[in-house]
């Protein structure tokens, strides 16, 4: 390993406050250091600093001390810092009148001759900042710059010492109907390369695909669980939720989150798990050996409406030598939730490659009819149980569909296959999966059949309703319900499956309201949901206590660590560069953004992590102040360097009342960008 120069995460009883404190200081220090270079340089060059600051000192609020001809401080406001040079100011407004400041007459021991802005000659301090020549101000302007790259390179090279955690790139999930669930990934399948990156981790492949090319694809490397072979595929991204996804979940380990006794123990009585605790590691399931995630996940699928016994390893050892303790917990089969609707099945929305359907000749826009003679909706099997009806079928089963825009009916001979439980709940507008075909469809939300002693039926639906609007209101174990906000339901709002799903998983108690057009009138009515006799969570919410999957990357030498560390430089520059181009052609959403708020929030979950996690934040974080700064925009020193330029081309500086004008639009700018990131921090904080 390389440099270790301090404990790799924080004491558990210090996070919280050491963590808000290491925010604090190194957010600071970020911009310290680009200040510092501002000032060092311009010393360097013979110029007076006036001030320096970390922070800003409006109306005079600050914590200051001079020493020599400078005066050091904090100021009240910590939004950035700033260098007050003689004869530079970045207030437009203020620009000429600071140009008079630095003004001497002719004949002083100090006086230089330059080129005033309105063209005249003037005689200038030469310790000023306007009598410096272009060159040594460029260096003065780009030196804040410099200085934060070199930092997030230092800061990367500390991390790698100490030794990163990161997200490998191994899939937990897929979501229905999108390009990696068409693609036939399963869990467990790996990514061993995007691109020309080889051995990427999950933040490479949320970069690689966010920010790729939508248009011609991302090409992928992928190891499969299943077989260990290695595959070549490209993926076309699509736009879920408003970014451009290929739809896959994070890695997952076959642990349990290491939350506090307490918070676990709440979390497992909520949805009905048993008494795990933190840290604890599943080795078997019904004495069947568990090592990864995968094979949790396919033990799962398999039993969806049996009981399954555990064996789980504790965290701590008993002696230094021991093993860990185990013992054996029931995992019980978890009825979904149901109101007690059919709802209209729809059709096909895709097909998984190399599947059941694809090789029946299946395709999109196709409609499922029947299956074995039984109709799919009204009186029929439940289009919301397809899978579990098909999950219990051994060998072939005849399936009647209705070709895209055909008007007879065609029958096909398939064989499902068995469950892998490697679909999640995808995006809002995603379909409904039906593993055991390889088909993902549309559930029209028009009631087909209302069950009989249904809550739907209690309540006074009927068939032909049409269901326009859902509000949850979860129960939360202590006799509260808590609003989880109104589903819109439409073209362009929420589809029934992700609705449904989102009901399935509801805690008794809980209520729904639901808001239906009926003929010309609009109805709502309030509904508890009721456990199914048929339906099962093959997964048991069990993925909500189990741990992220993390793995280590240390490096062995100076040189490797040096490496690695440019290498993640390199990586936040460019992907800056890159969410600024698809925030302009608009592929990445500008609700996206983060402000004060949200930066100081994650600055302390890193902090409050690890120290390797906050070093690699802050490797993050200088490397957008240095790509944000140097933007051509009035009032930054990207614009000051374009004022610069113009000056070394023409001989003179930029016409004065142009400069203003532009500083003053450049500064309304920012401010308005400034309010907008911070509503959507506030947005973020209190309405999700």
């Amino acid at each position: 390993m390389g440099l270790c120069l301090m404990a790799a995460s924080l004491p558990e009883f210090a996070t919280p406050i050491i963590g808000i404190l290491m925010a604090a200081a190194g957010l600071g220090f970020v911009i310290f250091v680009h200040e510092l270079g501002h000032f060092a340089v311009a010393r360097a060059c013979g110029v007076k600093c006036d001030k320096f600051m970390v922070g800003f000192d409006f109306w005079g609020l600050k914590l200051s001390r001079k020493w020599g001809e400078t005066e050091y401080g904090i100021g009240v406001f910590p939004l950035g810092g700033y260098v007050k040079m003689m004869g530079q100011d970045d207030d437009p407004n203020r620009a000429a009148e600071q140009f008079e400041e630095a003004t001497v007459e002719e004949g002083s021991e100090f006086a230089k001759e330059v080129t005033a802005p309105d063209g005249t000659k003037k005689y200038l301090d030469r310790r000023s900042y306007q009598a410096k020549s272009v060159p040594q101000r460029m260096a003065i302007i780009s030196a804040g710059v410099i200085m934060n790259v070199i930092f997030a390179w230092v800061f990367a090279f500390f991390a790698y010492g100490l030794g990163v955690q990161y997200l490998p790139c191994v899939i937990s999930g897929v979501s229905p109907g999108g390009p990696a669930w068409q693609a036939g990934l399963e869990v467990g399948d790996e990514i061993v390369q995007i691109g020309d990156r080889t051995n990427p981790d999950f933040d490479h492949l949320t970069a690689g695909v966010t920010l790729g090319n939508s248009g011609e694809g991302v090409d992928f490397r992928i190891k499969r669980a299943a077989t260990g072979e290695v595959e070549e595929l490209t993926l076309i991204p699509v736009k879920m939720d408003g970014s451009p996804k290929i739809g896959v979940g994070y890695p997952r380990a076959a642990s349990i989150k290491p939350l506090k006794e307490e918070a676990l123990a709440e979390a497992v009585k909520l949805v009905g798990l048993p008494d795990f605790a933190p840290k604890d590691k599943i080795i078997a399931a019904d004495g069947e050996p568990i090592e990864t995630y995968r094979d949790l996940s396919l033990a799962l699928a398999a039993k969806p409406d049996e009981a399954i016994v555990l064996t789980v390893q504790g965290a701590a050892k008993p002696n230094s030598e021991g093993e860990a303790a185990t013992r054996e917990l029931t995992l019980a089969p978890m009825p979904a939730m149901r109101l007690g609707l059919v709802m209209t099945m729809g059709p096909i929305a895709a097909i998984q490659a190399g599947s059941p359907a694809a090789e029946a000749g299946l395709k999109a826009g196709d409609t499922l009819v029947a299956i074995d003679g039984e109709t799919i909706g009204g009186d029929g099997l439940n289009p919301a149980d397809l899978d579990a009806v098909l999950q219990g079928k051994t060998g072939a089963v005849d399936l009647t569909y209705r070709p895209a825009g055909g008007e007879s009916d065609q029958t096909a001979s398939v064989t499902p296959r068995p469950a892998t439980g490697s679909s999640m709940p995808g995006a809002k507008g995603s379909p409904m999966p039906l593993e055991a075909l390889g088909i993902a469809y549309k559930i029209v939300p028009e009631v087909s059949a209302v069950t009989p002693g249904s809550p739907a039926e209690a309540a006074g639906l009927k068939v032909g309703d049409s269901v326009t609007k859902v509000t949850p209101a979860i129960a939360d174990g202590k006799g509260e319900l808590k609003a989880e906000g109104t589903r819109e339901l439409g073209e362009k709002g929420w589809g029934w499956p992700p609705v449904l799903t989102l009901i399935e998983q509801l805690t008794p108690g809980s209520k729904v309201t639901l808001t239906v057009s009926r003929g010309d009138e609009q109805k709502t009515f309030e509904l508890s949901p009721e456990p199914s006799e048929t339906a099962y969570i093959a997964d048991r919410q069990l993925v909500n206590v189990l741990d992220l999957r993390l793995e280590d990357r240390d490096a062995s030498t100076i040189g490797e660590q040096a490496s690695l560390a440019l290498d993640k430089t390199w990586f936040s520059l460019t992907h800056v560069v890159r969410v600024l181009q698809k925030l302009v052609s608009r592929d990445v959403p500008v609700k996206n953004l983060s402000g004060p708020f949200g930066i100081l929030e994650m600055s302390v979950s890193a902090a409050s992590t690890s120290t390797s996690q906050f070093l690699l934040f802050l490797t993050l974080i200088s490397a957008n102040l240095a790509v944000l700064n140097f933007l051509p925009i009035p009032v930054l020193d990207g614009g000051h360097m374009v004022f610069l330029a113009w000056e070394g081309i023409t001989g003179r500086p930029p016409n004065e009342r142009v400069m203003i004008a532009l500083q003053l639009v450049g500064m309304a700018l920012l401010l308005s960008l400034m309010l907008f990131v911070t509503f959507n921090d506030v947005v973020r904080m209190f309405f999700r």
